[in-house]
């Protein structure tokens, strides 16, 4: 979405902008992905000089509402969280979230963006969720999948109550703040192994949120695990719940199976699909999730993985299925309408 930093110097007050124009290279954007690569960015989606991806609205916006797309939510993945200096890092939270309000949200209507937060200290990312938390436009709040304190710790818990106070879910994504190794036992060599090892990252995350009680605590929170598959989730919930049995007196506050905890709280959206996009596989995955509420349709625009960011629906031949993957679970999430069209507007409050 964005091209460098130059783009936040119109959001930033004189004193962040002197201090971003005196650097020698003005982006924090952070290398998730190799330059170029077609899983980074899909070349046809490639629109400027440094071929670059989604760098302008109308590009988007032709290249997502296709077919019956009603609404696009916007993750601007920049890199705020990993400036590791706090005032610096809430100055640039708050300018782009202030450039994406401006320069995305405010140029098509169908357009809604997650609050990007700044990660060094709670109560700094409580005033800005609670800054944008009135806007429509802003349907959730983002937070990384790798940080410094498993997010269920208390240190975190006024982040989630300000997230259930506004009635925002918050979107767990792939990436991290890199304050240390992003895997467990170091760091790795390769792309690839950085890229396999987010599962375990997400997969912590969620043993930590409910392990420490924060749906007890926040029952309204509502979670979006974003772009790290779901093919996953079945066996983690089995064995989540099977040593629950055995541990629950560690936990006593968590007074239900950890699956059942996830299953209402928890969503996980569809890119990448996982191979859910063969004949039946969707069928069978939900099956083994024990719910069809669990997943959300996501292009991940402007990336592109192993299967077309649609082609999950091929996976079944359940109408009913599709419609809830493709608009029903992520309309009930965000509490979407569609004023003119009624049709619309009664699938997403089945």
């Amino acid at each position: 979405m964005m091209g460098s930093g130059h783009s936040l110097l119109p959001y930033l007050d004189g004193y962040w902008r002197a201090q971003l124009e005196a650097q020698m290279v003005p982006t924090y954007e952070p290398s998730y992905h190799p330059p170029r690569s077609p899983i980074a960015q899909r070349p046809e989606a490639r629109t400027d000089s440094d071929g670059r991806a989604a760098t302008r609205v109308e590009d988007l916006v032709a290249d997502v509402f296709t077919g019956d797309t009603d609404f696009a939510v916007l993750n601007c993945l920049y890199g705020v969280q990993q400036v590791h200096q706090p005032r610096r890092e809430a100055a640039h939270a708050q300018a782009l979230n202030d450039w994406i309000a401006a320069e995305w949200l405010d140029q098509d209507d169908r357009l809604r963006a997650s609050i990007v937060v700044p990660m060094s200290s709670p109560d700094v990312a409580v005033a800005e969720i609670e800054r944008r938390a009135g806007e429509d436009r802003f349907c959730q709040v983002l937070l990384l999948g790798q940080s410094e304190l498993l997010y269920g710790r208390r240190m975190h818990w006024p982040i989630w109550e300000a997230a259930e106070r506004a009635g925002l879910p918050v979107a767990l994504h792939i990436g991290g703040v890199f304050r240390q190794a992003p895997t467990s036992v170091g760091w790795p060599s390769t792309y690839l192994e950085w890229y396999v090892g987010q599962q375990a990252n997400l997969e912590a995350q969620l043993c930590s949120i409910v392990s420490e009680g924060v749906f007890q605590k926040f029952p309204g929170t509502k979670i979006v695990v974003s772009e790290v598959g779901f093919n996953w989730l079945p066996p983690f919930l089995w064995k989540f719940d099977k040593l629950w049995k055995s541990y629950r007196q560690d936990v006593p506050w968590l007074d239900e199976r950890p699956s059942d905890v996830i299953r209402r709280h928890v969503r996980f959206t569809t890119a990448p699909s996982d191979g859910a996009e063969q004949p039946g596989e969707l069928d069978r995955i939900v099956d083994r999730m024990g719910s069809d509420e669990l997943l959300v349709y996501s292009s991940d625009y402007p990336h592109r993985h192993r299967s077309g960011p649609g082609s999950i629906t091929a996976g079944t031949s359940n109408p009913g299925l599709r419609e809830r993957v493709l608009r029903t679970n992520a309309f009930n999430l965000y509490g979407l309408t569609v004023d003119d069209d009624s049709s619309a507007q009664e699938r997403s409050q089945s």
